[in-house]
């Protein structure tokens, strides 16, 4: 499909390609192409090829998120939330029938598959083998559900009603310490950096990410207390756990017990990460066990993570 001088094909390889690469920090050729995006989708933001537009957004915000130019993503934000303020209302025969809408089962892992869907719905002579038919995807009400995900990517906690994701690039936070805590430290991780950095995002966290944070904190202080045996870490972590002991000097509450669901430091490092966002607490909320994993309030307790905290310090001490 061509629109006038750009053709859907070569756009969604270019998109995909900014998505895989979104790590690259202040890239004016990808700023320039978010933006040419966003502008067209601002243009017609209920327009029948918004949804081209938007799928480009999304696949880029990403990059948006992580590295443009700080001018780039209120362009953005202004495009998608145009489209899902024309869209979202607009009646359609998909919220009477049980498949709904794809963006409800729109996840993080499945953005690698937009470009070639894009593909599928702009040139109907390609093969089809979605879950969905091409008229669910292209639904307005569809649409602007994908803007509300690629609101969420760029800023996250900014929509609501889509299904939750960690922000741009905490996976990759969880995998560099679960890698030290595994004893296995990635080629350019600076063990001392990393560990000093984490207990000062601790030591300043905000109340919404301090429990996440000190769970990092614990995890932190099981490895630096059997194995990395150096004061100046040790110093960096008491001090952190010590000044955050007073948010939770007068808590009380009623629970019986505040387990943690996991024993191991990478897990709870995971766990910690992933309790920093409202996204993440709500994918720990929805992929809880029944039975076996604490409930969200018994996890973040606060008389709980006191006493997450004194274990740390009395691990610490020990080691």
């Amino acid at each position: 499909m061509h629109m006038d001088d750009v053709s859907v094909d070569e756009l969604s390889h270019t998109w995909d390609a900014i998505r895989a690469d979104y790590d690259e920090a202040y890239n004016d050729e990808y700023d320039r192409a978010a933006l040419d995006c966003a502008a067209r989708l601002a243009a017609d933001p209920g327009g029948e090829p918004a949804y081209i537009w938007t799928f480009g957004l999304l696949l880029m915000a990403p990059y948006v998120a992580w590295g443009s130019d700080d001018a780039v993503a209120p362009r953005l934000m202004a495009a998608l939330k145009a489209t899902d303020d024309a869209l979202r209302d607009r009646p359609c025969g998909h919220e009477e029938h049980s498949e709904g809408h794809p963006y409800e089962e729109h996840e993080d892992e499945y953005d690698e598959y937009l470009a070639e869907q894009l593909r599928g719905l702009a040139d109907e002579s390609l093969e089809w083998e979605e879950d969905f038919p091409r008229e669910a995807w292209r639904c307005p009400r569809n649409v602007a559900g994908l803007a509300r995900i690629a609101m969420d990517v760029v800023e996250p906690g900014s929509a609501t009603d889509i299904p939750p994701r960690l922000p741009v690039g905490a996976g990759d936070i969880i995998d560099t310490l679960s890698s030290l805590l595994h004893g296995y430290p990635k080629a350019y991780t600076d063990v001392h950096e990393e560990i000093s950095y984490r207990a000062d995002t601790l030591r300043y966290a905000d109340p919404g990410t301090r429990p996440g944070h000190l769970l990092v904190a614990m995890a932190l202080s099981w490895y630096v207390a059997h194995t990395e045996q150096d004061e100046q870490l040790t110093g960096a972590l008491v001090t952190a756990l010590k000044e955050t002991l007073p948010h939770y000097a007068t808590a009380s509450c009623a629970h019986a017990a505040h387990p943690l669901p996991y024993t191991t430091g990478p897990d709870v490092v995971g766990l910690g990460i992933t309790l920093t966002t409202p996204g993440g607490r709500a994918l720990y909320e929805r992929d809880r066990r029944e039975g076996r994993d604490a409930p969200l309030d018994v996890l973040l307790c606060p008389v709980g993570l006191a006493g997450f905290a004194r274990e740390s310090l009395l691990t610490l001490r020990v080691g």
